[in-house]
């Protein structure tokens, strides 16, 4: 009889919790069609467990190599990331607690920069204008990827690099090894089989550097830099399914905000032993270009630590007055809801596209607790149709975040993240209108909340404990 009063105890508290969390039976819930995986056409990933075998050998030795090799430097980074997790769990985690002591401002990146932005609003006008950026290059082409697949979205752009370097270019390659090991194309990889990257490596006027990920560190950026002139970037990867199936959105950079991003992909290079290269003529052409915004270059970075990215996305939302727009296939950072929530409170009209039907499992049950958190909150929650893989925020038509980096602990505080916030009045209301807008039509937008995932206290715990 104990054991059963137990139970039943046990059971009342979870249904307890359940409710202060979400609501409790009391509340209507729905699952609308965009909340699930349709019918034989899945878009979660298939990684086999010789490739996660491998990325955790490989990650084990490059992290027990950089401690060998600078004990006090890594220890040093190590005991700073444990310190800075806590200090974020506790915020996030916590009802009513504050948030770590910090600098946050929407300005955070340094002084506004010149540039001239074109937005690229799906994954086939971003893939082609890749292609032509590349097919364009006379002197030299820096370019930085995290994932890219041995397939047929893959191939051709490592054989217009080959052509390139063939034809006199300087093609200086960073790929980051963990991406590429767990890439969904690329399981034969771990059979040894050759791919693509042996093809790359062949090529003399080709340099290839293959980025490790000690202590899973990713180099998580996707920047082209052509010619010292124009940069293309965004939060494409060089996939079958994301060239095919995902919605994506990059940008082409010119002006003055060029050098920066030459320079971000040379400081990496030259650290992971590349050499140095000379500038290029057509660098000179930059200050000719019109601009048509005002930028900041905002990033994660790991040695030295680095939280811009961070800094900006929190300013924002703590600044805002009007409206918040984001769009994430990734967001799980607590602090970043409660301070939604906490724009919500104060009467900011807040709306997120995000998706359940994601690349990543549990990455789509994250998504359905963010959902119930933000709409329980007030704010206006939309379920796209299929895998959104745009970073994107904008704030009061004024500000605009789009980049490489997601709303989770990884983009904000662990992996390597570049991205770019916007000013002008102009060309954010354009992207608000071209991007969030539209999307939020394609979506259906939350009416009651989502049922609750299954092993959902299992997955609150690793929520507020990651």
């Amino acid at each position: 009889m104990r054991v059963r009063a137990g139970l039943r105890a046990a059971a009342t508290a979870i249904l307890v919790l359940g409710g202060s969390v979400y609501g409790g039976d009391h509340d209507r819930r729905e699952l609308p069609p965009n909340a699930v995986q349709p019918p034989g056409a899945s878009f979660e990933r298939t990684v086999s467990p010789p490739q996660w075998m491998l990325l955790l050998r490989e990650t084990v030795h490059q992290t027990c190599a950089e401690i060998a090799r600078e004990p006090v430097r890594s220890g040093v980074i190590g005991f700073a990331r444990l310190g800075e997790r806590a200090g974020v769990r506790l915020a996030g985690g916590i009802p009513g607690s504050p948030v770590p002591p910090g600098h946050q401002c929407p300005e955070a990146g340094g002084p506004l920069t010149p540039a001239r932005l074109t937005f690229l609003y799906e994954s086939a006008p971003a893939y082609r204008a890749l292609l032509d950026l590349i097919a364009s290059a006379r002197c030299r082409i820096d370019f930085m990827i995290f994932g890219w697949g041995d397939d047929p979205a893959g191939r051709p752009v490592a054989a217009a690099l080959i052509e390139r370097a063939r034809a006199g270019v300087l093609v200086r390659v960073l790929i980051d090894r963990g991406g590429f090991v767990i890439g969904e194309t690329n399981a034969h990889v771990v059979e040894g089989c050759p791919s693509f990257l042996d093809a790359l490596r062949s090529e003399p006027k080709l340099h290839l550097i293959e980025a490790p990920d000690p202590a899973f560190r990713f180099d998580h950026r996707k920047v082209v830099v052509i010619d010292d002139r124009i940069v293309w970037t965004g939060s494409m990867i060089l996939t079958r399914p994301s060239l095919e199936r995902w919605h994506n959105c990059n940008f082409l950079a010119e002006g003055p905000i060029v050098p920066q991003y030459a320079a971000l992909f040379a400081e990496r290079w030259e650290r992971l032993g590349g050499g140095r290269a000379g500038s290029c003529p057509d660098a000179a052409t930059i200050e000719a270009v019109v601009p048509n915004a005002m930028v900041r270059m905002v990033r994660t970075e790991v040695d030295p630590p680095l939280r811009t990215l961070k800094e900006a996305v929190y300013g924002a939302v703590d600044a805002a007055q009007h409206h918040i727009y984001l769009e994430n296939p990734y967001f799980d950072d607590q602090i970043l809801i409660k301070k939604l929530v906490a724009a919500r409170s104060r009467g900011v009209d807040v709306r997120a596209v995000l998706t359940m039907r994601g690349d990543v499992r549990t990455m789509n049950k994250f998504a359905a607790m963010t959902a119930n958190h933000l709409f329980r909150a007030g704010a206006r929650v939309y379920l796209y149709p299929a895998m959104t893989h745009v970073k994107a925020m904008s704030v009061d038509s004024t500000w605009v975040y789009i980049g490489t980096g997601n709303f989770d602990d990884l983009s904000l505080r662990g992996n390597r993240e570049v991205s770019l916030t916007v000013r002008g009045p102009g060309i954010v209301r354009q992207f608000e209108e071209d991007l969030f807008l539209r999307d939020m039509a394609a979506s259906q937008e939350l009416r009651a909340l989502l049922p609750l995932p299954r092993g959902w206290l299992l997955l609150r715990g690793r929520w507020e404990l990651y």
